[in-house]
């Protein structure tokens, strides 16, 4: 999709609520770099679903307690007094989730945050109302992802309708058909029907879907519906009308119809599969996962799920469908990670706030990975004890989240190795000036120029970092990754500028030092920063120097030792 047309078709969709001087300044902001990015981010990246505009009104504009007229006052400006609300042709579910999950529960949650209304004492009701919200939004999702089984009907020959309404309320018999039950024409259509029944069965009993793709409440929902959609068909099966159907076909020797009608529609197999797959789909908690707001209730979430996957012991439920089903499960995990993540700014927050962030992210890593490996033995198990020769299991799996976990690692690495540069290089180009009077001293050119420079390359960290502040570390897709990776070049490429200067005054400092003292002394100051390349070579340089130097300082003790004991 074209960048210019959406941007062009946001801002006529936003005007219209906008009066006319503020056209303008959306005008002017929709030409700026930031609206640029957020729209093509809408464009290009699936995890991101809405762009908020945020209109800031003056305080005059704004009154603190707002009392709405159920009328349209002429005095006060439309777009104060009119809402607007667009629902979409598609999925009732699908828009109304949309709303909630993208600008409702966010809202509520972000007004709630700002009030201070859930750290209130005794003020419970904020923190019901957001859960209610999370269970709505839960609801929709169910009904959006809800795999519809087709409803059958079995019609019913006219004739056969007819004597079972005559008879009423007895049970009918093949002998109230009289010479009817022995009619060639009449067999023939109602052997005719009994097969569209066959046909129309077998649209649910050979109903299957791909394990593989969608999320894991698809898969969990399908055989739930499909066995409900089953004990229908097979009260139907049951009904009057069928079983005297196929009493008449009997009797009339059409054996063929009759003997083989529940082997054809697949009837009893079906139902026999349901009734071995739906001890692990009964009560499954996948609501947990998908309805957690905190990154601790993900992980809760992660530990019941995979400790009602162990039921699977108790089911013929397919090892590899299991797996798939796994798969799925990961999938929607990586999703709610991304969702609540997303409410944080991972890169511009404070450092020790990161870690602990990153701390509980790595939680849920780990308790997947520790639940999996138990997970994942019990299968091994299973597969033993069936002693099938074709059960030669592929035990490969992708789990979605990694690529998450990979790209986490990959920033809290980053941000933990930035710290560490940044605070040594503070306390390494810090200023180390002390007067030893209180008489003011006038500092020397050379060591203003010297302060000047140090202050440019702590600087130059700084703007290093801004380089990778402003991408979205969390976005994974193909241009995510290469916007990613774009924006550790440029770090690095300024952090080298920097250790070439810090370099170049290690040498100069090295290449002055009288003695091994001073020596050490520089190099202990410089120490935490050996772990850069440019600086290690600059250390190799200067070893053998002093190494000579350390030598020369034990010979002259040891002369002087001498000197001492003649």
């Amino acid at each position: 999709m074209d960048l210019e047309k959406v941007m062009s078709y946001v801002q006529r969709v936003v005007g219209i609520v906008l009066e006319e001087e503020d056209i303008m300044s959306l005008d002017a902001c929709a030409k700026g770099k930031s609206a640029e990015d957020a729209v093509r981010k809408l464009i290009c990246d699936p995890g991101v679903r809405c762009v908020v505009i945020e209109r800031i009104s003056r305080e005059e504009e704004s009154p603190s307690n707002p009392i709405r007229n159920p009328l349209i006052e002429a005095e006060k400006a439309l777009s104060s007094q009119l809402r607007l609300l667009t629902l979409s042709e598609g999925s009732p579910y699908e828009t109304l989730h949309s709303y909630i999950s993208s600008a409702v529960a966010p809202y509520f949650k972000s007004f709630v945050r700002e009030s201070g209304k859930a750290d209130r004492d005794g003020d419970k009701m904020a923190t019901s109302m957001e859960k209610k919200i999370a269970e709505l939004e839960m609801g929709l999702l169910h009904l959006q992802q809800n795999i519809d089984i087709p409803e059958i009907s079995l019609a019913v020959h006219p004739t056969i309708a007819a004597i079972i309404k005559k008879t009423s309320p007895g049970k009918p018999k093949v002998s109230d058909f009289g010479d009817l039950a022995e009619d060639s024409s009449f067999l023939n259509a109602l052997q005719t029907q009994v097969s569209k029944w066959i046909r129309e069965i077998q649209k649910v009993t050979k109903l299957d879907r791909d394990p593989s793709s969608g999320t894991a409440l698809q898969e969990i929902s399908f055989w739930l519906n499909l066995e409900r959609a089953l004990l229908r068909i097979q009260e139907k099966r049951e009904s009057l009308e069928v079983t005297l159907t196929l009493d008449i076909l009997k009797n009339g020797k059409r054996f063929h119809a009759t003997v083989s009608f529940d082997t054809d529609t697949g009837l009893k197999q079906a139902i026999v599969t349901v009734n071995d797959y739906n001890p692990l789909m009964k009560d499954f908690p996948i609501n947990d996962l998908l309805s957690a707001t905190e990154l601790d209730r993900i992980r809760s979430a992660t530990l019941a799920i995979f400790s009602h996957l162990r039921k699977i012991r108790n089911t013929k439920y397919p090892i590899q469908r299991a797996l798939r089903l796994v798969e799925a499960i990961s999938r929607d995990m990586a999703n709610q990670l991304l969702k609540v993540l997303g409410t944080r700014r991972l890169m511009h927050i404070p450092f020790e706030e990161f870690e602990k962030v990153m701390n509980h992210c790595f939680d849920v890593f780990i308790t997947w990975d520790d639940e999996y490996d138990k997970l994942q033995g019990l299968l091994r198990d299973i597969v033993k004890k069936k002693r099938e020769e074709h059960l030669k299991m592929v035990w490969r799996v992708n789990f979605a989240h990694k690529r998450l976990q990979a790209r986490m690692e990959q920033m809290r690495n980053f941000r933990r190795h930035h710290e560490q540069l940044r605070t040594v290089i503070v306390r390494v180009l810090r200023p180390n000036i002390s007067p030893s009077s209180d008489e003011p001293v006038e500092p020397k050119p050379e060591l203003l120029a010297l302060e000047a420079a140090d202050a440019t390359a702590i600087e130059e960290v700084n703007l290093a970092y801004e380089n990778v502040k402003e991408v979205d570390g969390l976005d994974i897709s193909k241009e995510g990754s290469e916007a990613w990776e774009a924006a550790m070049k440029r770090y690095e490429d300024r952090i080298d500028r920097v250790e070439t200067r810090i370099t170049a005054r290690l040498r100069d400092q090295l290449g002055m030092a009288k003695n091994a003292n001073e020596m050490f002394r520089i190099f202990s100051r410089f120490n935490a920063l050996f772990v850069r390349p440019h600086i290690r070579g600059a250390i190799r340089e200067y070893q053998t120097q002093l190494i000579q130097r350390v030598k020369d300082d034990i010979e002259a003790l040891h002369e002087k030792f001498k000197a001492q004991i003649i």
